[in-house]
């Protein structure tokens, strides 16, 4: 390590992920390699969640830094510290296509944090290759349609349904299982299983994109949704959601105005 190079390490604890990614490009991959071994074997927990995720910055692009990663990932997946752990979450989910991240990822599915949890559902997608129907991650996250926190029912229905295009009676079964929970602020499995269901084509969730098509203030998700099953029967309740202060430019409107046009173009092709 360059003894000259003095690390912001108040600054990069108390930082974002894109702050240490910054720290990491700055300081070239060989030097932020030898700090991250440095800081993941700290006694502060604080340096650990940074060397984590310094490690997994430098990982995306140095292969020495990616099995740096993977021989401490175990450590890390039990890490006493919930910080610690959530960071090799993210290092380890931001591996895209790397395989030997999923069995790490898998064990943090089952951590007491929801908010690990949250992160390794986020991550499994992004590492998986085009998984099979019976993939155990594929399996996992089918089985986390059920979990009793719905941020990470959101987040598996968002997984399954949007990042990965795998499609087996099971995993439908469990998107459609959300159909008729509410939307809040915080979580919207519903909405995020009929995008899922409508990207597959499926005859069910018809009925409930009209349904909410029809309540007041339908997030941009349902219009996905619609869009995604171009159904021309849900023209009238799209139409009718135009008004006269819809705004050019708003995401919302721009989603409404493709929702239609990929209804209207069912129309025609039909």
């Amino acid at each position: 390590m360059d003894e000259h190079q003095d690390p912001p390490l108040a600054e990069l604890a108390a930082g974002t992920a894109d702050d240490i990614w910054r720290f990491t490009e700055t300081v070239g991959s060989e030097q932020a390699l030898a700090y991250a071994q440095e800081w993941i074997r700290d006694a502060d927990p604080g340096l650990r969640h940074v060397g984590f995720m310094a490690l997994g910055s430098v990982a995306l692009n140095y292969p020495p830094a990616l099995e740096e990663l993977l021989d401490h990932a175990g450590a890390g997946c039990a890490d006493v510290d919930a910080g610690v752990r959530a960071a090799v979450a993210q290092a380890l989910g931001n591996q895209s296509g790397e395989q030997r991240c999923v069995p790490f990822l898998l064990r943090l599915l089952n951590d007491a944090d929801v908010e690990v949890r949250r992160i390794a559902i986020g991550g499994l997608p992004i590492v998986l290759d085009d998984p099979t129907a019976d993939h155990p991650a594929v399996t996992a996250l089918v089985g986390l349609l059920a979990d009793p926190e719905p941020t990470l029912r959101d987040w598996a229905a968002f997984a399954l349904g949007s990042q990965l295009d795998v499609d087996s009676p099971q995993i439908r079964a469990g998107l459609r299982s959300l159909l008729g929970e509410p939307d809040t602020a915080e979580a919207y499995p519903a909405a995020e299983a009929a995008v899922g269901l409508a990207r597959r084509a499926d005859p069910e969730v018809f009925a409930a994109i009209a349904d909410r098509l029809t309540r007041p203030d339908p997030s941009s998700l349902w219009l996905r949704a619609a869009a995604e099953l171009a159904d021309p029967r849900l023209l009238p309740a799209l139409i009718q959601l135009h008004a006269p202060d819809n705004e050019p430019g708003d995401p919302w409107v721009e989603q409404l105005d493709h929702s239609i046009a990929r209804c209207t173009g069912a129309t025609t092709d039909a």
